[in-house]
């Protein structure tokens, strides 16, 4: 496993831990559409009709990659990032573009969880044992290990594998009012 792996991994850990607080508390999404490439697509069958509970933040698929183009991510890095390609798993609400260089080398994740996200931030938050709070982003925000996340509502937005939280707090700012 390449170290650009291991570290594509541990910035989707703290999706994984909102995944199984999800499971743990009998969550009953539909199927587990994932969508590689462009686009996304709304769910059908949805049992709320069509608006949000509590657990969800947003109510609509997000095309993170659409919102938050390559090369306006590139230009705010500093990373030669030309490469966006949408990683969904629709069933959790889960908005995810990972954006990479021509070639591999570099890259970066950026994640909108939309259900369960404030106990899928507490606990990320918790797991983080180098976790620093960021002050005057969202209701929360911290930065650790895997990267800055932030919770405005019940929509947490994470950013991993940026060289700088001030980057990564733009990212955020940016993306944040599109959604």
């Amino acid at each position: 496993m390449s170290a650009r792996t291991s570290i594509r991994l541990a910035g989707l850990a703290s999706a994984a831990i909102a995944t199984t607080l999800l499971a743990g508390c009998g969550s009953s999404a539909g199927g587990s559409a994932t969508t590689g490439g462009g686009g996304t697509q709304p769910q059908s069958g949805n049992s709320g009709g069509g608006g949000t509970s509590t657990t969800d933040g947003i109510g609509h698929p997000v095309n993170v990659c659409s919102l938050l183009p390559a090369a306006t991510v590139a230009s705010v890095t500093g990373e030669p990032l030309t490469v966006a390609q949408e990683q969904d798993t629709a069933s959790y609400k889960l908005w995810t573009c990972d954006y990479t260089s021509a070639d591999g080398t570099s890259g970066l994740t950026i994640s909108v969880l939309a259900l369960d996200a404030a106990p899928g931030y507490d606990a990320a938050l918790q797991a983080d044992t180098n976790a620093k709070q960021i002050t005057g982003l969202g209701d929360k925000a911290f930065s650790g290990v895997l990267g800055l996340q932030a919770l405005f509502g019940n929509v947490s937005i994470s950013v991993s594998d940026v060289q700088s939280d001030a980057a990564a707090e733009t990212l955020i700012r940016d993306l944040q009012p599109k959604l």
